[in-house]
């Protein structure tokens, strides 16, 4: 047991021995590294790149050149004015011509008193008139026998001649109002005379 223990202690002894002369030597052996390298994680290397990419970045190119500065030289910004737009001027009115002056329209010419006698122009009267009372108090119909007079009285009796045809009838009703015409026949009248729409007849009071 004595005889192992000196055997013990001289192996650790040349071991030390051996350990401090690989530490003298290995200094001298290994290439000398620059004092200033620092060791870097590897997240912190990729942080840096990424970050000298972004700032080495070409700057991106503006649609509108900076007013400050153009080719180097100071601007200042220019206000725009519009123009102040012309007055229209207002439309010269036309004048308004005089009115023409209207001819006053004759007053139609009084009639007159017709004849009583001799050649005269009558006329006939019937549709639109039927039914009603004549001026003389006569029912108007298409069977009547009589004139119209704008004078004679009610009842006077007249002889109308025309073209070989002689009748005597009563003054019926007032008329005609036309410029021209002496009497108006009844419808029956006219049928009996044969006288057209117009005619020109003999008339005379009856005695």
């Amino acid at each position: 047991m004595q005889s192992a223990r000196p055997v013990f202690r001289g192996a650790v002894a040349r071991a030390g021995v051996l350990a401090f002369v690989f530490a003298c030597v290995v200094p001298y052996l290994l290439p000398s590294l620059p004092s200033d390298v620092h060791s870097i994680s590897v997240a912190g290397a990729f942080a840096t790149a990424a970050a000298s990419r972004s700032s080495e970045a070409p700057e991106r190119v503006r649609d509108v050149a900076r007013a400050e500065t153009v080719l180097g030289v100071q601007v200042t910004p220019v206000a725009t004015v519009e123009p102040t737009p012309e007055p229209t001027p207002e439309p010269t009115p036309e004048p308004t011509p005089a009115p023409t002056p209207v001819p006053p329209v004759a007053a139609a010419a009084p009639l007159g008193d017709p004849p009583t006698g001799g050649l005269v122009i009558a006329s006939w009267y019937g549709p639109g008139f039927y039914g009603n009372r004549t001026a003389c108090g006569q029912v108007y119909t298409p069977e009547i026998i009589g004139v119209a007079h704008r004078t004679l009285r009610c009842g006077t009796m007249l002889v109308l001649e025309y073209r070989g045809r002689t009748m005597t009838v009563p003054v019926i009703d007032r008329g005609p109002y036309i410029a021209g015409r002496t009497l108006d026949l009844s419808n029956a009248t006219r049928l009996a005379m044969g006288c057209p729409d117009l005619c020109t007849l003999s008339m005379r009071i009856a005695q």
